[in-house]
């Protein structure tokens, strides 16, 4: 009988767990993000994924905390062409954020991941600064 009992909780906490699973999942993969801030920074064009249309850049001054934004997606007025790495450019981005909630917070916790939000940065506008530095 007790063997029965804790069979049972232990099938509530797993469906409990599932079902919470599935809405932090939602959480995560769909996002609601607030108002974009725009962020202006200098630094270079690390990689350039034309079948994506998404770029890497390196910044010298953090952003969010981070110097190096993988992904970024691209607005309309920026050709994929155009983009030169390596050249060193005034970057002007777009911040998107996201915050999650405490139960998603708490969750991450337990996997291991430190995360209160979602960011995510779109590339506005590049204006190159100096060109690649003359090879003597």
């Amino acid at each position: 009988m007790v063997a029965e009992k804790q069979e049972r909780q232990t099938t509530h906490k797993i469906k409990k767990w599932g079902r919470n699973r599935v809405t932090y999942n939602k959480e995560l993969e769909s996002p609601k993000f607030g108002k974009p801030i725009e962020l202006t920074a200098s630094g270079y064009i690390l990689d350039v994924n034309e079948k994506d249309g998404k770029v890497d850049i390196q910044t010298y001054e953090p952003v969010s905390g981070a110097t190096i934004l993988e992904g970024l997606s691209l607005s309309k007025k920026i050709k994929l062409n155009g983009l030169e790495k390596g050249v060193i450019c005034e970057f002007k981005l777009d911040e998107l954020k996201a915050p999650l909630s405490k139960k998603t917070i708490e969750y991450l916790k337990e996997q291991g991941i430190m995360m209160d939000a979602i960011i995510q940065f779109e590339l506005k506008e590049v204006k190159i600064i100096d060109e690649k530095p003359e090879t003597a």
